[in-house]
Order: C-alpha cells, then structure tokens, then sequence
C-alpha cells in the first residue's frame, strides 16, 4: 500500500456509525504536511468545518496557535506534519470514544511509520494516551513506538489554551516553536 492508498482508506472509511458523513458534518481528513517531517503533530480529531473543508488539521480556531508557532519557528504547516488520532469530526464536538480512537490506530500507525520522525508533539490526552496511557500531565519523555525511538512532547491541547491569558497563550507559542527549532535543525 502506498501513501495515496492509504489517505484513500481513510477518506472512504465507514468504522465508526455516524461519523464520516457529509450528511452529519462528521467528515474526515487525513493528516497534513511534510511527509519527511522530523516533528509530527498528533491532535484528538479533526476539528469541524474549518478543517473538513480545508482537508487539514488545525485549520483556524485553535489551531491559529500553532499557525503562530509554526510563523515563529520560521516554517509554515506544510513543512512539518500535522494529523489526529481520529480523523473523523465527532458530531458536536463531543470527545472521542474509545472504539473511534481503536478504529482509527491502524491510520496513524501506518502515517507514522512511513514518516518516521523523531520528535511527536502530542496535542491533547488522547493524542497522549495514543503513545503513552500512563501520561496523565504535560511533559516530555524518549519513548519506544512503533519499534523506534522518539521523543514524545505531551501538552495541552491548543483549544484549552484558547481560554487562557494572553500571557499563557506567547508561552505555548513559544514553546511550540522552540520543539519545532529544536528538533528541524
């Protein structure tokens, strides 16, 4: 299988009752970027119309803070790769259920082995429990996935920073950008 066919599988996936449906708003996308990206940006879902319609994670809402990191860092979101542990937008943006995240694993296991990166930034618990289901709090650790080792960033997801001061916000910003300067170089 190749890279084509596998965004193809996803995009025609049917796992999960209600989701993937234009019909429901629930549509899917596969991930986004830099296939040979060293830094991979592992979300919960795929955000609402924004994202369904854009094809691509983070677009708007939230997701203008990584665009703010990623301006920071000196790189746009093409140049690294960003995708979700579900890639189906949950109807009201209700959190993932467990089957949904099992349905899609097989998805991100195949994306990550064939980019192969060094560094993953977990956006979020899901995409925290995706690599590590002991991580119950924001850190960093070198891990074992998928036979490789990674360092693994875990830290909030960008929408619950959306509520938090400004002065918190530059922080995760900044943050963001000093993992991808870091790890690009």
């Amino acid at each position: 299988m190749n890279w084509e066919s596998l965004n193809l599988e996803i995009k025609k996936c049917s796992k999960c009752e209600g989701l993937n449906s234009e019909i429901l708003g629930t549509q899917n996308a596969p991930g986004y970027g830099n296939r040979k990206s060293k830094v991979v940006f592992i979300g919960q879902s795929l955000c609402g119309k924004p994202c369904i319609d854009a094809q691509i994670p983070f677009t708007g809402g939230s997701g203008r803070l990584l665009d703010e990191a990623f301006n920071l860092a000196g790189i746009e979101k093409r140049d690294i790769y960003i995708t979700n542990v579900v890639k189906c937008h949950p109807p009201d943006n209700r959190k993932s259920e467990d089957y949904e995240i099992s349905n899609c694993t097989p998805y991100l296991d195949r994306e990550l082995i064939w980019i192969s990166p060094s560094t993953i930034v977990c956006l979020g618990k899901d995409a925290w429990k995706y690599l590590d289901t002991s991580v119950g709090n924001p850190g960093i650790a070198n891990i074992t996935h998928l036979g490789r080792n990674i360092t693994a960033h875990f830290i909030y997801h960008p929408s619950y920073l959306m509520k938090c001061p400004r002065s918190k916000r530059e922080k995760y910003v900044a943050d963001i950008s000093n993992i991808i300067c870091s790890n690009i170089a």
